[in-house]
């Protein structure tokens, strides 16, 4: 995430969530992470509060925000319907505006404030105010969220981008997220799952509370339970006077009091849309919130509602749309820089949902195609023009990019196998280049740890509030090609969280296409990421402290120019260090050989090792500890097995559906992390 971006991501629960009291939001999280960005954006907003421009909504009461919804399906369900689509709006016209009659009609207020799905497009074409954009994308992760801004984007200032996806950051269970007033245009609007989006289709179970809740986030509102019960009802919480303070989240309906510091003092208003209860319980928005979302709209968001983007967009009560929208040819490539030889995916993201496609590619293969999104390779080097038409039985559009991609003859990479141990000085060096895309907290050379010699590279994610960003280590590029198999690309990590509600990543990528595509080989966060003990202070490992990555890359082993690259998401975690690292052929007993028998490290008993149907892990001395978590690694540093919560001084493992072969057992045992080996017979 960009320094100004504020992204709430947000669970609205079920009650099948009402036993489960973990938080599902992560707005708080980001909140504490980015202080210094909320506070420019709330001394904004409260000025506005305090000194309302009343005058700029004199002719403009009711407040129309145009809409454009972005569905980034990938040919399942969660290419949603035009239907579920208009449920949405529906729902949210009926919460913000307080409906009578319906279950926005709460206790309390309408807020004057209306959705309309644009029938007019920046560029001034007949449209629903939908786009549908096939892509893997739809499985969307959080770090990749700018990359559906590049799948379809229209200007921010003017229309309100919400994007329904199929899942977000795997099976986390989050619904939905929010920018926040004040964060990068890019990156401004609403994410939500498609199950959650409207309350029919796919989310006839939901009520359609998600994307209420998530857009008062958009129009800079905080949880009810925002900093718990605070001092001062109005200057605490959620800077809303007339929100009773809530000591924590609701779920489920629940009639509570949590705090007594309001008065009169009432109970904590579980209707309220910005709580986590039920959507069933939710109903209204209050005076105060309604202030606070008029001081946002005439402060970060003043064009969007103005009569004149009102009448732009076709959101004019006035505005008669055609009878039928023709179909507006468009199309987009997530890169137009490749190398000879590489593939391309082409996004269609046409308007009114065109029926026919024909696209035209000079120097492409196939040079022509009439699939919604072709994959076209390219085996010569040159620039080249792209050309799509569409049509349906309403009529034919055309759309021409000259010279949009560019083809280059890939330079082949070093033929000999590579490391780097961080012990020179000069950083980077020996072919190492990092990408720092927001020029701020990045890798560096640290002499504070290492796992040999005295050096190490090292990112601080402790003091790095550019949340979501991604930093890499790019490696030299290799010729596969001159190297004896087996290849490996090995290193020894180092890392501890800040706090145990969230981490940072490690991921290693690999191309061997000049960078068109990236391929996820390697994956750690959380308890699999973390070497040592939750700590709010910089973590400096020791000797002890270190885990092993192992990653077989054979697979490459016919291409001259294979390009890597091990990335950091931060996440306000804590450092993470990398050491000791190597790709090739060598023998990576070397690497691992220093990871000794527990009997030498530790009070752990291993038994019996080698193992066969069973493994038992027992505490020497115990003095007072317990086995708390147990992982088993196989060599190409994948988890095979995850035991939580065994708070015990002994357990046994079943091994028996293991493959025979070298395993590593990373075991918890009071927030220490130790590294075992065993063998499976």
């Amino acid at each position: 995430m960009k320094r100004f971006a504020l992204i709430c991501i947000c669970l609205i629960t079920k009650s099948v969530f009402a036993q489960n009291d973990s938080p599902p939001c992560w707005f708080d999280t980001y909140q504490r992470q980015n202080r210094a960005v909320i506070q420019n954006a709330e001394t904004i907003i409260r000025n506005a509060v305090q000194y309302p421009a009343d005058a700029s909504r004199s002719s403009h009461n009711i407040k129309i925000i145009p809409v454009v919804v972005h569905i980034i399906h990938n040919g399942g369900v969660e290419n949603i319907s035009d239907a579920q689509i208009q449920s949405q709006m529906d729902v949210l016209n009926e919460d913000f505006r307080k409906i009578a009659g319906t279950n926005g009609d709460g206790n309390g207020v309408d807020t004057e404030i209306e959705f309309c799905l644009a029938k007019i497009s920046p560029d001034g074409h007949c449209t629903n105010g939908i786009v549908r954009v096939q892509s893997t994308l739809a499985n969307h992760l959080t770090y990749q969220r700018s990359m559906l801004k590049q799948l379809s984007y229209w200007d921010n200032t003017r229309y309100l981008n919400m994007y329904v996806v199929k899942s977000i950051n795997g099976n986390s269970g989050i619904a939905g997220y929010s920018s926040f007033p004040g964060g990068p245009p890019d990156e401004d609007g609403i994410v939500v799952r498609h199950n959650y989006f409207g309350k029919t289709g796919t989310a006839s179970a939901s009520l359609g509370r998600t994307t209420t809740h998530e857009i008062s986030h958009w129009f800079g509102l905080y949880h009810t339970f925002n900093n718990g019960c605070g001092t001062d009802v109005c200057t605490d919480g959620d800077y809303i006077c007339d929100t009773p303070p809530a000591a924590n989240p609701n779920y489920g309906c629940p009639i509570v009091n949590s705090c007594s510091n309001d008065f009169p003092d009432v109970n904590d208003q579980v209707a309220n849309y910005t709580d986590y209860s039920d959507d069933a319980c939710k109903n209204m928005f209050t005076a105060g919130q309604k202030a606070r979302m008029d001081a946002t709209l005439n402060t970060f968001r003043t064009q969007i509602w103005s009569a004149a983007n009102v009448t732009a967009t076709g959101c004019d009560t006035n505005f008669i749309p055609p009878v039928v929208c023709s179909p507006v040819a468009d199309f987009t490539a997530l890169t137009t820089n490749i190398c000879v030889g590489s593939s391309i995916i082409f996004y269609n993201r046409s308007l009114n949902n065109p029926t026919n496609y024909q696209w035209i590619f000079a120097g492409g293969n196939p040079a022509i195609s009439t699939v919604a999104n072709p994959v076209i390779s390219y085996s010569s080097p040159g620039t080249y023009d792209v050309t799509l038409i569409v049509s349906d039985s309403t009529g034919t559009d055309t759309l021409e990019l000259f010279n949009y991609i560019n083809v280059s003859v890939p330079v082949a990479g070093m033929p000999d196998t590579w490391g780097d141990d961080f012990e020179n000085g000069n950083f980077p060096t020996n072919g190492l280049t990092i990408d720092n895309p927001d020029g701020g907290i990045t890798w560096e050379r640290t002499t504070d740890a290492a796992y040999e010699g005295t050096a190490s590279a090292r990112i601080q994610n402790l003091i790095n509030t550019n949340y979501g960003q991604s930093d890499a280590l790019l490696l030299p590029r290799i010729d596969f090609t001159a190297l004896p198999t087996p290849i490996k690309l090995g290193f020894k990590w180092a890392y501890a969280r800040s706090d145990a509600n969230y981490s940072d990543e490690l991921i290693v990528l690999v191309s061997n296409d000049c960078g068109t595509t990236w391929t996820q080989k390697f994956y750690r966060t959380g308890n699999g990421l973390a070497s040592g003990p939750t700590q709010t202070t910089l973590f400096i490992p020791n000797s002890s402290q270190w885990k092993t990555a192992n990653i077989d890359l054979t697979s490459y082993s016919t291409s001259d120019h294979v390009d890597i690259k091990i990335v950091n998401v931060t996440d306000g975690g804590n450092a993470l260090y990398i050491d000791s690292l190597k790709l090739g052929d060598f023998d990576f007993s070397t690497l691992l050989s220093s990871v000794s028998d527990f009997e030498e490290r530790s009070n752990l008993l291993l038994f019996p090792n080698p193992a066969q149907t069973t493994l038992t892990v027992k505490l020497a001395n115990n003095n007072s500890q317990n086995i708390n978590e147990i992982d088993i690694i196989n060599l190409v540093g994948e988890r095979i097995l995850q035991l939580k919560n065994i708070n015990a001084t002994e357990t046994t493992l079943n091994t028996s559906q293991l493959p025979n072969g070298l395993y590593f057992l990373s075991v918890m045992s009071n927030g220490k992390y130790t590294q075992l080996k065993f063998i499976k017979q």
